[in-house]
């Protein structure tokens, strides 16, 4: 498993529009914590419409606490992102005093790959210098505090999920906090940002321009070599029903991995899934991003609900198709120098598991437990998850493993996490990186 400098973080793939009119612009803002020291952020902004949208400025500071969210502490100034590169990825850290301020989100088109029309198209910031401060005394993270001036009168896309209930919630995040806030009205916290001073917390969060970050991608370069795992799929990896929909398997495993090897290798995630996601979607998102996150290891699902042919949900032929697309992109990881990690098919509610598809579903993961007698690292989520009747899987959840019938829960996600903590684990064992197992913790 490689070990990058380029720490990525993104929680929600799900990305939303919402139509600013004249006066609901105003400043968007995001706090979020690093694991280790860091010397330069970008940005990546995702557009799911064909017009592009843009930000008037966009600023960024380190600070030595978290705070109140929302001003810094530590004395470190304000500096903006720059948009030197035109929105393309290129490495390389942007100094020049005339690089210009406004950032352009550029639109997306067709797919070429699958003739998906609301696929997201990546803009990236230039890699500006911003430093982080001391690290936050209560979680020990590096604190980095975001805020866009965002025009009115231009649709923009965000990233769904407010993450509130994160907030402090530091026996779930293991000091990952995020506050995601905004001052619509076209208010201006940007081009003098001292002016927050007389703002609280909760104004931020009752003002928001949208139901989500404007921010959804955020790379930072850090001190230590550390691992970025990266997700691909629907609501079951997404995380839909755990707390705030988005504390999944992965967030789960990342911040406790995190938390236990802080300042030493920092761990870090990128969640690509989207709830009623196809493979053709999900796939395809994730592929994209592969040259530029260059994850260290990378989650595939290995069965999807939501594929149909002919108005058929998960049928044979949906799941033959579901399969090639799988192994394309298991191929296209593989190329891109990632650690795969296979996950056996999810159960489902009894009403969307009739005989039409529990057969492909048995014949999914079947295929993918003799890819792990090949050598591919696989987490077996049917059994973690799964019910038994008749001396077989049923198709359907353990009762204690979800809440809906539908998705895993937050017990069932930190099941298939326990799991995932350990191949992480033993893949990094000559690293010591952690001394004892998350079911232990």
């Amino acid at each position: 498993m490689r070990l990058t400098r380029c720490a990525s973080w993104m929680m929600s793939g799900w990305f939303k529009t919402v139509e600013l009119g004249p006066s609901e612009g105003g400043t968007a803002l995001l706090t979020l914590g690093c694991p280790d020291d860091f010397h330069a952020v970008r940005l990546g902004f995702a557009n799911v419409q064909t017009k592009s949208f843009r930000f008037d400025r966009i600023i960024g500071t380190g600070s030595s606490s978290y705070n109140d969210y929302v001003n810094p502490t530590g004395g470190a100034m304000w500096r903006p992102f720059t948009f030197a590169n035109a929105g393309e990825d290129i490495t390389g850290i942007v100094t020049r005093a005339d690089a210009p301020t406004t950032v352009v989100v550029a639109g997306n088109n067709v797919h070429p790959a699958t003739g998906e029309t609301a696929e997201p198209c990546w803009t990236w910031t230039d890699w500006v210098f911003i430093p982080s401060l001391t690290a936050d005394s209560a979680t020990g993270m590096r604190v980095l505090m975001l805020r866009g001036l965002l025009p009115g009168n231009q649709c923009a896309t965000f990233a769904n999920g407010q993450l509130r209930d994160l907030t402090g919630n530091h026996g779930l995040t293991n000091g990952y906090d995020v506050l995601i806030g905004g001052l619509k009205f076209g208010i201006d916290r940007v081009t003098d940002p001292a002016s927050s001073g007389t703002d609280n917390t909760k104004m931020w969060l009752d003002n928001h321009i949208a139901s989500g970050s404007f921010f959804p991608m955020v790379q930072f370069l850090t001190r230590n070599a550390g691992v970025v795992g990266m997700v691909a799929g629907d609501s079951h990896q997404q995380g839909t029903t755990t707390t705030e929909q988005f504390t999944g398997f992965l967030y789960r495993a990342t911040t406790w991995l995190g938390a236990e090897n802080r300042g030493c290798v920092p761990f870090t995630m990128v969640n690509s899934a989207m709830g009623g996601a196809r493979s053709s979607q999900f796939f395809s998102r994730l592929v994209d991003l592969l040259p530029v996150i260059r994850p260290s290891y990378v989650l595939l699902p290995g069965w999807t609900y939501n594929d149909e042919i002919f108005g058929v949900h998960a049928d044979m032929g949906a799941m033959n198709l579901f399969l090639a697309r799988l192994v394309a992109t298991l191929e296209a990881c593989e190329r891109h120098g990632c650690l795969v990690i296979m996950l056996t098919p999810f159960p489902r509610n009894a009403a969307g598991m009739g005989p039409i598809q529990l057969e492909p579903w048995h014949k999914l993961r079947r295929a993918l437990l003799l890819l792990q007698t090949s050598g591919m690292l696989l987490i077996d989520a049917t059994s973690l998850l799964g019910n038994i009747s008749k001396g077989e899987f049923d198709g359907t959840y353990l009762p204690e493993m979800t809440t809906d019938g539908a998705h895993p829960n937050n017990q069932g996600h930190s099941r298939i996490a326990a799991d995932l903590v350990t191949l992480i684990t033993a893949s990094l064992h000559q690293l010591s990186l952690v001394n004892k197992s998350y079911a232990e913790a």
